[in-house]
């Protein structure tokens, strides 16, 4: 059994310039590249720059209609981001559909507002984590099942 050699750095955050030491587990090679180019942040700084991005993105995301997140910090501020990548890939989804009439387009918006309203109303970070992997082809099909649902209601909507 082979045993992980750790190595300790001594590094400046680029914020503060507070010296702090890193643990390392790659080569010394790879390690001191990493020391030398990468962008290291006290954790003083990185808890600011956390707090200060995610308080952008609920400022963003409450503008658009979302309400306020629960959960603990650190799933609230990764939460906050999923949801802007994931409206972000929506509005990119709506630009990208074209439509056969007038019909069809209003169809198609009142599937976009029944499919959003489930997300306007999702406070929950841990539902925005749960669903981090949505891609556009899971609204693409989420919204042709809404659509195909309002031209023709099953039973139990009645």
């Amino acid at each position: 059994m082979t045993e992980d050699i750790v190595f300790d750095y001594d590094v400046k955050c680029r914020t503060c310039n507070q010296k702090f030491k890193v643990q390392m587990f790659d080569s010394h090679d790879r390690n001191l590249y990493l020391v030398d180019n990468k962008h290291w942040f006290c954790d003083k700084c990185k808890k600011d720059f956390f707090s200060k991005q995610t308080a952008e993105l609920q400022e963003k995301n409450t503008l658009k209609g979302f309400l306020e997140l629960e959960g603990s910090d650190k799933s609230i501020s990764w939460a906050e981001k999923l949801r802007s990548e994931m409206m972000n890939k929506f509005e990119i989804y709506k630009q990208t559909v074209t439509h056969q009439s007038d019909e069809d387009k209003e169809l198609f918006e009142k599937a976009n507002e029944i499919f959003l309203s489930e997300w306007f109303a999702t406070k929950d970070a841990k539902w925005w984590i749960d669903n981090k992997k949505m891609n556009v082809r899971d609204m693409r099909l989420k919204i042709e099942f809404i659509i195909e649902e309002i031209k023709n209601p099953s039973k139990e909507n009645l």
